[in-house]
């Protein structure tokens, strides 16, 4: 595996996303590339901390205050500052990137190249990470689940994931109250689990038994007890897959083949409209059929097909 060119020094790099869970975990087989393709080398991630428990283990440690203040300065300057010279910096985007200086000290990779057909962000990802010399691994997803899902141990609870980042990408709520019963019914524990932005927007399942972890570390306990997992595009569903938690994943406005899970059932009624949107910006549907006819019959079907 070639290690990624660099300016001046090969022994310094920099990783840096301020994206969202689902797609900072679409970049974690890059990271994996990189630590790999690079074993000498001092890594650093400049992104948000909570991130560091599936880093970590790769070599990684946090950004130092100084390098964080040299890369806020660094957008929409002319040229790099001090503090930065002789670093390699990998600046993972959706598909807008800041206003940088010019020069070679930084690569863009982007989930959406806007070029050529659409392939999965994680694909998308790697070609650009192979551009530059480094290739991912073909075992990252075993790699991940031997670091990270070794207490695996899977009970009678399937976790319903109500939220999303768009409120357009999420399931009916009284579908998943609908879907909560039949599994009740055959001896399961549907237990919903509630994020900040759940509770922000007040998607609360009255009544109903849900759990509501402050953090990452606390979701992924959680996922490592479940038996299945329901939910649309949202970053949890990631992490579940990655796990290899089986279960099921709705899409309707955007698009599996572009943001699914890995690991994950797909199910999306495939309209002539559906999908309409890659990133979500200005997303606005008077009636979201894409979800709103998804039945929980279907989705137990598909639990089924998973392995529930």
């Amino acid at each position: 595996m070639k290690s990624i060119p660099t300016c001046t020094r090969p022994d310094k790099v920099i990783l840096i996303h301020h994206g969202a869970l689902g797609d900072f975990l679409c970049i974690w087989p890059q990271a994996l590339a990189i630590s790999r393709g690079n074993p000498t080398a001092r890594l650093v991630f400049a992104g948000p901390g909570d991130r560091m428990r599936w880093l970590a283990p790769l070599g990684f440690e946090p950004c130092p205050p100084g390098l964080s203040r040299a890369l806020e300065r660094s957008l929409g300057a002319k040229t790099w500052p001090e503090e930065l010279a002789g670093w390699r910096m990998l600046r993972f985007v959706i598909d807008r990137a800041p206003d940088m200086p010019p020069g070679p000290e930084c690569s863009v990779l982007r989930a959406l190249p806007g070029q050529g057909p659409p392939v999965h962000v994680r694909r998308a990802y790697a070609q650009s990470l192979e551009a530059l010399g480094v290739a991912t691994p073909d075992g990252w997803l075993e790699e991940f689940r031997r670091l990270f899902a070794g207490g695996r141990s899977p009970g009678d609870t399937v976790l319903l994931f109500p939220g999303a980042g768009h409120p357009l990408k999420g399931w009916p709520l009284v579908q998943f109250f609908q879907l909560a019963d039949i599994l009740t019914r055959r001896g399961f524990e549907p237990l919903f689990v509630l994020g900040p932005v759940e509770l922000e927007r007040g998607v609360i399942p009255s009544g109903r038994p849900m759990a509501t972890p402050h953090t990452l570390e606390e979701l992924e306990r959680l996922l490592l007890t479940a038996r299945a997992v329901v939910g649309g595009d949202t970053g949890p569903m990631h992490l579940a897959g990655m796990l290899g938690v089986p279960g099921v994943s709705l899409f309707g406005p955007t698009s599996f083949a572009q943001w699914g899970p890995v690991g994950l059932q797909e199910l999306s009624l495939g309209l002539s409209c559906s999908p309409c949107t890659a990133t979500c910006r200005g997303l606005e549907c008077p009636r979201p059929r894409c979800l709103e006819e998804v039945t929980p019959e279907t989705v137990l079907e598909k639990l089924e097909d998973a392995g529930l």
